[in-house]
């Protein structure tokens, strides 16, 4: 799965999902501009999920897949395993549109 990781998110989910070989970009390591509807178009031209904590993505109708973190306390590995197991129920283009959270549900 292809993501795009929102600021907010912490550095050690991040580097472990590149350990287990997603391909994982950083919004901060992207020249974007600082809103959400960038942050959306960038994940629709590069057509790359987005994992966020931020609840303002629950607005936009059209995006490629949005992960929603509900808890920041979760684990590493508990997201992780989480984005795994969406990965193994769904394809890209099934997530297009859908708000998934995770973990709650998916470990």
């Amino acid at each position: 799965m292809n993501l795009v990781v929102d600021e907010n998110i912490k550095a050690s989910v991040t580097d472990l999902l590149r350990q287990e070989g997603h391909d994982v970009v950083r919004v901060q390591d992207v020249e974007l501009g600082i809103g959400d509807s960038d942050v959306i178009s960038y994940c629709r031209n590069e057509r790359r999920v987005l994992l966020t904590n931020d609840d303002d993505f629950f607005d936009f109708d059209t995006h490629p897949g949005v992960l929603f973190l509900t808890h920041q306390t979760a684990s590493a590995r508990e997201v992780v395993n989480a984005i795994r197991h969406v990965e193994r129920q769904f394809s890209a283009d099934e997530l297009d549109g859908l708000v998934l959270h995770v973990p709650d549900g998916w470990v």
